[in-house]
């Protein structure tokens, strides 16, 4: 457990104490380690605790005494303090929130370029600035800004380096280090010998540190062939992505697992997917661990292990050194005084680390059973098609054991607008390559999708947004209602969503028999998740959602009746690729009951694009005897 998820378990303890105990102002409060041994807790952590209330004004101390100062805090003496931090930095929201609840005046200053940052340095060298944080782009060299920050010192402005350390510059920094010591431990341990490493320039301090750290653990270690597997990526697209899969076919061949440094660009997931492309599977054919844990590696697939650094704990870190700065502004022009502190990593276990070899795959017709029922996945490679079979050929509960002649298809002719297989078709610029019109049968459901070889022949119906408003030159609709009049059991629809937003409700299904309302579907999109994201919780958050975008950049999962169906894109004009649909199931309360019809309507003021390419009802199980 980091220090910060103890630190602030520890706070919330002794405040559900002081409020049970029926305290009043004034009254003594039992030592640290009689609180400690009462509340089961170590006394550092009661200590580190008692002083956060100390600083709130809920206790107060006199001498070694502690006394209860009463449940409303005290007006805060507010200090204001600026941070410069690059605009599409995934810390800014962090340091906004901690900031408010610290009673700190948070100034943002934001920038897209080092020279745009430097500038911001002229403009904070006033009488009036109380301090500055300064996170550095992280490709930035250090001669080229703390020259800067120096200058702020030798004024009697506070400044701190965050995540970059300086000579002579107060800093709070992760332990790269220890974090690259880390990750070869746990590859070790898992039987890999062979490792490679995919950094960033080696221009950073981060990259420079990262580098050294590698190469010294191949001198204690004995891997010398792991030391000479250095990569460097710039900004984690297809050159990079290109870069790393001709080493793996070339010196790297050797390479079992791969350490990648990822805390500020989103590589992985790109990497995994060309990692699939070239049919190499994620741990059993190479383990991979990221250094630095941002949301989405928690639902990549599959989660990523990571070096994790407890970002809310460096910024506290960061405002607490920010607060003893500005009382002791005579030191800061004591360059040999100023302050480092290093936060120490730990490590967050998922399933992309395990015991090298290949796992052993059962010998079923897996894919042979598909390429019958669903011909995109026909030529793509067998271990590949056999994991996606696996995906496809799952049954919901309800259709294990249904005769294909209780299933009905819900003719939607008169509503398709969208091609499938066709630039400006699908949801957007590009298309559904591949993606086979006709009969499919996926999650136990036969499905038939419509649409053909022309642009005009449709086989989707995509819904408005403000991403996309027309169809074969005609508005989008926003609402739609599809005659059903069946009997049925459960409905299954097939469809997909572009242009995702974080859990954000963008569509809703409905169903009717006549005027009675027989029941609804919101459709919750998942997204990215926000970088400042608590990686913990975000399965627990995710399972609000019920789709994903298409794009196999996001994190898939399967929901709650509704499960993803992967579609392998062949080798066309367009790089391969795979992509995803899902499959939702609405179970009818009222079996007995005819549905007339659905709706289906789209907040068209949102970007989050639906389409839908098939629907198919369950009959009812026939009365026995």
């Amino acid at each position: 457990m980091s220090y910060g998820v103890i630190l602030s378990d520890s706070v919330q303890t002794l405040r559900r104490w002081l409020e049970s105990s029926n305290l009043s102002p004034g009254n003594r409060l039992p030592s640290e380690r009689v609180l400690a041994r009462e509340l089961g807790m170590k006394h550092n952590a009661i200590n580190r605790a008692m002083s956060r209330l100390l600083g709130e004004g809920v206790v107060r101390r006199d001498g070694y005494k502690l006394f209860y100062a009463g449940a409303e805090k005290p007006q805060q003496s507010r200090f204001a303090c600026d941070l410069v931090i690059a605009r599409r930095s995934f810390f800014a929201k962090g340091y906004t929130k901690l900031a408010r609840e610290l009673g700190i005046e948070l100034r943002l200053h934001q920038y897209d370029s080092g020279g745009d940052a430097l500038s911001h340095f002229y403009h904070l060298d006033t009488p009036e600035t109380e301090c500055v944080i300064f996170e550095p782009p992280h490709l930035m060299p250090v001669p080229l800004w703390e020259p800067a920050v120096r200058k702020l010192l030798s004024h009697d402005i506070p400044a701190i380096s965050a995540r970059q350390a300086a000579p002579g510059v107060p800093c709070v920094d992760p332990d790269y280090t220890r974090a690259v010591e880390l990750a070869v431990s746990h590859l070790r341990e898992n039987g890999h010998q062979e490792m490679g490493l995919l950094t960033i320039s080696p221009r950073s301090e981060s990259g420079k540190e990262i580098v050294s750290a590698w190469k010294s653990l191949r001198l204690q270690k004995g891997l010398s062939s792991t030391a000479r597997r250095v990569a460097y990526y710039s900004d984690g697209r297809e050159d990079d992505i290109q870069m790393i899969m001709e080493k793996l076919d070339g010196d790297w061949k050797g390479a079992s697992s791969l350490v990648i440094y990822s805390e500020h660009d989103p590589i992985v997931p790109h990497l995994l997917e060309g990692l699939a492309r070239k049919g190499l599977r994620v741990p059993q054919d190479l383990a991979v661990v990221c250094i630095g844990d941002l949301p989405h590696l928690a639902a990549t697939n599959p989660p990523v292990t990571t070096i994790s650094f407890d970002a809310p704990l460096m910024q506290e870190v960061i405002f607490g050194l920010a607060q003893r700065l500005i009382r002791r502004r005579q030191d800061l022009r004591n360059h040999s005084s100023a302050a480092r502190i290093r936060v120490q990593p730990h490590l967050i276990r998922r399933a992309s680390t395990d015991a090298p070899g290949p796992m052993p795959i059962q010998a079923t017709s897996a894919s042979s059973r598909f390429s019958a029922s669903s011909p995109e996945l026909a030529s793509t490679p067998s271990d590949m098609a056999a994991d996606f079979a696996q995906l496809l050929n799952r049954r919901y509960p309800l259709t294990s054991n249904a005769n294909e002649s209780r299933f009905e298809q819900i003719d939607l002719g008169n509503f398709v607008n969208r091609p499938l297989n066709f630039r400006k078709g699908w949801l957007g610029d590009l298309p559904l390559t591949n993606f086979a019109t006709g009969r499919h049968k996926i999650h136990g459901v036969p499905f038939v999708v419509l649409g053909g070889h022309a642009r005009e022949d449709c086989g989707a119906i995509v819904f408005r947004s403000t991403s996309n408003k027309t169809g074969n030159s005609r508005a989008l609709p926003s609402l739609l209602r599809i005659p059903i009049g069946k009997s049925a059991q459960a409905i299954y629809v097939l469809h997909g969503c572009g242009y995702s937003r974080y859990l954000s409700p963008f569509a809703q299904y409905d169903f009717y028999a006549g005027r009675k309302h027989l029941g609804s579907v919101p459709l919750v999109s998942l997204g990215y998740p926000p970088p400042d994201g608590d990686t913990r919780n975000f399965e627990k958050e995710a399972m609000k959602a019920n789709i994903q975008d298409w794009w196999s950049d996001f994190p898939h999962l399967d929901f709650p009746h509704a499960w993803r169906a992967p579609v392998m894109e062949g080798k066309t004009e367009y790089p391969d690729r795979n992509v995803y649909l899902y499959t939702l199931e609405w179970k009818n309360p009222f079996p007995g009951r005819t549905i007339t019809h659905m709706e289906i309507t789209v907040d068209a003021e949102k970007p989050t694009t639906l389409g839908v390419l098939a629907i198919s009802s369950l009959k009812p199980e026939p009365a026995h005897g």
